[in-house]
């Protein structure tokens, strides 16, 4: 579990005491790309440092590459491995410290990495100029399949997904990032201090399963009927991680953000926030609901 336990002192009205506590741990990980540019050139640099909680890095790396159009299929890469530094054996920094080198041909776009130089967070760029870079991206156009989620599915996803959360019952420190198939069937959840990596994670791992280029993959098909749940709010770059990915549907249990929204329409992306057992708010995308509501004005 990854977790440590803490000692805390709890005020209640008239008293206090003292207790153990879990808490979720918090470690930066940093993530170096290697490549070779088109005059046999070796090239290296640093892409990001973010802050996680350990395990499941590798998927986290996948998933963030594969979200900013690094890497289309896990044959993008050479080899994705701890970064040997001799300067410094620390057992502690080692862990933290990846190396990507990517497959000869492979060429990362440099614009994507000049943004992760200057930060990594959930703002992105602004307005237009954030849905012109995912349009440069060149995502693949999502599933137009029309009717095949049932709304009495999208209201258990909460619930089945928060029965999976381990590390949050353990801490209550974790975010969540969960697939559901067109059956409402939760096949893989993923959790971690962030947002952005509990959904890294999530699509990450599924590359780490398949190991086959997307035409193959069941998560990368243009035509998979998969809806992606999360934790927390949306943003603009939580759509991007799913639009990049495929997944035509993203549920949330908080907010989106005006940007989010936005993108959702541009990428054909039904957009469901607010999500309970008994209700929901859909900003975009009504077509994919097998929908047997009539509107009330």
């Amino acid at each position: 579990m990854p977790s440590e336990r803490v000692n805390k002192i709890v005020y209640q009205s008239t008293s206090r005491k003292l207790v153990v506590d879990n808490v979720i741990i918090e470690q930066p990980l940093q993530i170096r790309l290697s490549w070779q540019d088109n005059y046999s050139v070796q090239c290296s640099q640093v892409l990001t440092i973010t802050m996680r909680t350990p395990g499941q890095d590798k998927a986290l790396i996948l998933g963030l590459l594969l979200s900013e159009g690094i890497i289309k299929t896990i044959k993008d890469i050479e080899s994705l491995s701890l970064e040997q530094n001799e300067k410094d054996s620390s057992e502690l920094r080692q862990e933290n410290l990846w190396e990507v080198i990517l497959t000869v041909g492979v060429i990362p776009k440099l614009p994507s990495l000049e943004r992760y130089q200057v930060t990594y967070s959930s703002c992105g760029l602004c307005g237009s100029t954030s849905l012109k870079a995912l349009e440069l991206k060149m995502p693949d156009k999502l599933c137009q399949k029309k009717h095949w989620l049932a709304i009495n599915d999208i209201y258990q996803m909460p619930d089945k997904m928060k029965i999976q959360q381990k590390d949050f019952f353990e801490t209550g420190g974790a975010h969540g990032a969960a697939l559901f198939n067109n059956n409402g069937e939760l096949f893989a959840l993923q959790e971690d201090i962030g947002r952005h990596n509990a959904v890294d994670k999530l699509l990450g791992s599924l590359l780490l399963e398949s190991e086959t280029p997307s035409e193959d993959s069941p998560l990368l098909k243009s035509r998979s009927q998969l809806a992606m749940m999360i934790s927390s709010r949306v943003s603009f770059e939580i759509v991007q991680k799913a639009v990049m990915a495929g997944i035509s549907v993203l549920i949330a249990v908080g907010a989106p953000s005006n940007l989010a929204i936005q993108a959702a329409k541009r990428f054909d992306l039904t957009l469901i926030g607010f999500t309970s057992s008994h209700s929901f708010n859909l900003y975009y995308g009504e077509w994919r609901l097998a929908n047997n509501h009539s509107l009330e004005e």
